[in-house]
């Protein structure tokens, strides 16, 4: 048999719930920085990438210094 669905929850539930939600409250400033250090070293990664590829290019000699200095 199946009794009635208690109308509160237990003392328990409520402190899980209760630190759940501070935990999330102190998360959020954590997470922003995380994501602004992600950001930016894909971006440093980014720029690294672009200045190999150009150093390659430049010492495969596909870039006239002597046309791009002239304008």
């Amino acid at each position: 048999m199946t009794g009635p669905v208690p109308s509160r929850l237990s003392p328990t539930a409520g402190l899980l719930n209760a630190m759940a939600r501070l935990y999330i409250r102190r998360a959020i400033p954590f997470i922003a920085i995380q994501e602004q250090q992600l950001d930016e070293s894909r971006n440093e990664l980014h720029r690294l990438r672009t200045a190999a590829s150009f150093r390659e290019t430049e010492a495969a000699g596909y870039i006239d210094r002597d046309y791009l200095e002239g304008l």
